[in-house]
């Protein structure tokens, strides 16, 4: 796997744990996301984000629309993990997180898409990506990020 390790500016630590692994003492392939799902809500706190217990009902409303995950090495029990997080794309609606696991000595245990869908809150239905949400994910991400418009 090819990838630029210094396009991601969010990084977060992950020991795997015994309930992370199966009876082979390697992390659980659906473990994997919710690893991902950790690091993205740090990520989003990073940002300056309220990740609140509103956050589902009262902010900008996203559906998720796709998820992969492709494995590249194992990791194991007690090992320590090191989840890169970026925003690759925004498109009109859909916003594309990127999530790499890192093992200790830089290999790459998994890499996952995650595609989220901005909605109307009011109907469900696309609605374009808000343009606050924009500017903060250009200033943090800088030129790591890109804007597709078709």
């Amino acid at each position: 796997m090819e990838f630029n390790p210094e396009k991601y500016r969010h990084r977060h630590p992950c020991r795997v744990r015994f309930h992370h692994v199966d009876r082979l003492n390697v992390v659980h392939s659906l473990r994997y996301f919710y690893f991902f799902e950790e690091a993205r809500f740090e990520y989003i706190r990073t940002m300056g984000f309220p990740v609140d217990d509103g956050i589902f009902v009262t902010h900008d409303k996203f559906f998720i629309v796709r998820n992969t995950c492709d494995y590249y090495a194992p990791a194991v029990f007690d090992e320590q993990l090191t989840i890169l997080t970026r925003i690759a794309y925004v498109k009109k609606s859909s916003i594309c997180f990127e999530h790499v696991a890192l093992k200790e000595n830089g290999t790459p245990a998994a890499r996952a898409e995650h595609v989220f869908v901005h909605v109307d809150i009011n109907t469900d239905l696309p609605a374009r990506v808000p343009e606050h949400l924009r500017a903060s994910i250009r200033s943090f991400e800088g030129e790591n990020v890109e804007f597709i418009e078709s």
